[in-house]
């Protein structure tokens, strides 16, 4: 049986919405590794970024660059979602194709570029989503002696990114979906206690695991709290550490970081929210 299926290769990147560019770049840099290896100005909607690798993983800071300009649709959503992760983004083969396959399957599609676009929350399960066709410019994956331990001995003593936390009220929407429109793969669906009883779900999408959790109470904790404020569904980005404790002395000795166990979806810790420009960044040893 043919599979109609949107095929995903790669999640590309993890967006994470800022106002301002220069310090978010320089906290990945100094706290987690970071390796910059592009940035770009994008006139069509006024917004900066930088493409940088921890370790495995792409994360892309992005700012506009007038946000007091809200006919722009990148300084609309930062004003609505303020500092944040803002969307992860998914390889396809044909955007055009994937445009209009997603339309056709009932999701609605934003900011339509042709080779890339967006699908809105409301058609994702709660998920701001970006998809895509073109590789990022002078990405190190697509040089052919790709090493995903590129960030190794690091003082953050990051290995690798274990998997993207998301949150949702919806989880038959996030599953019909990831499952069902594009071909992503369930791996364990159980209930969890972190950071409260809630539905979890770990999906591979590409090559990435993708974990998404439904709290059994939307209205209380810090799930609920996550809920209940403008979000793009998208709780946190659980990394792996070699060691812990040097992980810790390098947050909280070296750069004065704080961290946390509050609100932690994995038996890790976390850099508070408040002090990495709104993201929350957690660490288990692995």
């Amino acid at each position: 049986m043919t599979d109609s299926r949107i095929p995903v290769s790669r999640v590309i990147h993890t967006i994470h919405a800022t106002t301002d560019i220069y310090k978010c770049r320089l906290l990945y840099q100094d706290a987690l590794g970071g390796l910059v290896f592009a940035e770009n100005y994008f006139p069509a909607e006024d917004r900066d970024a930088a493409l940088l690798y921890v370790t495995d993983h792409m994360v892309e800071p992005m700012g506009p660059r007038h946000s007091e300009d809200l006919t722009k649709p990148f300084a609309r959503m930062t004003a609505k979602i303020g500092q944040a992760f803002h969307s992860f983004e998914i390889k396809v083969p044909d955007g055009n194709a994937a445009s209009a396959a997603f339309r056709e399957a009932g999701c609605t599609v934003a900011s339509d570029y042709g080779v890339f676009f967006f699908v809105k929350p409301e058609s994702t399960g709660g998920v701001l989503l970006e998809v895509c066709e073109l590789p990022m410019p002078n990405d190190p994956y697509d040089r052919g002696n790709w090493n995903p331990a590129v960030g190794a001995g690091h003082a953050c003593a990051v290995t690798g990114l274990d998997h993207i936390a998301c949150v949702t009220a919806d989880m038959a929407g996030a599953l019909h979906f990831f499952t069902e429109i594009v071909d992503g793969e369930i791996l364990e669906d159980a209930r969890t206690d972190l950071p409260q009883p809630a539905r979890r779900v770990l999906l591979r999408v590409g090559h990435t695991r993708v974990a998404f959790l439904q709290p059994e109470d939307t209205g209380s904790g810090p799930l609920g709290a996550f809920l209940a404020r403008d979000q793009n569904g998208i709780y946190a980005l659980v990394w792996k550490v070699a060691e812990e404790e040097r992980a810790k002395v390098h947050f909280a000795g070296k750069l004065k970081l704080r961290l946390t166990q509050d609100g932690c979806v994995s038996s890790g810790f976390a850099i508070d929210p408040e002090d990495f420009l709104g993201a929350r960044h957690e660490f288990l040893p692995g």
